[in-house]
């Protein structure tokens, strides 16, 4: 075995470890559609291996307990109480970092910066309105 093996052996588990890496992100981007109509809207962890999340389905909202072995549907919201998620939500600081600044704690530049930006998309948000149907 010379040395124009080796290199062509290299370059041919190359060639294969490119393909099979792009073949892979496709193949999984047909598996997993990302979801148009179920959205998790909020998420809060109960324990290690179950938290309770309110869920969009559709024109829906629903209490939903979610753990390892099961996931139940403990509500479902009336037009009411789904105004009222939808008043709250749009009424959320946009980041936790806020309160910390408020209390003068110091923080770097980039913190700085991306908490700017977080405050403006939020901003921007607050102006498009929430779940328009």
């Amino acid at each position: 075995m010379d040395f124009f093996d080796i290199v062509q052996m290299i370059l041919a588990l190359l060639v294969i470890v490119i393909l099979a890496n792009f073949l892979l992100k496709k193949l999984n981007g047909f598996q997993q559609p990302s979801s148009q109509v179920i959205k998790i809207i909020e998420r809060v962890q109960v324990s290690k291996s179950s938290s309770l999340s309110i869920v969009q389905v559709g024109s829906e909202y629903l209490l939903m307990s979610i753990s390892d072995t099961s996931n139940d549907v403990i509500k479902t919201f009336t037009q009411e109480e789904k105004e009222a998620i939808q008043q709250r939500l749009a009424k959320r600081p946009p980041v936790a970092a806020a309160e910390w600044v408020e209390k003068g704690k110091p923080y770097s530049t980039k913190m700085m910066k991306h908490l700017k930006n977080a405050r403006q998309q939020y901003a921007d948000f607050q102006k498009k309105g929430t779940n328009k149907q």
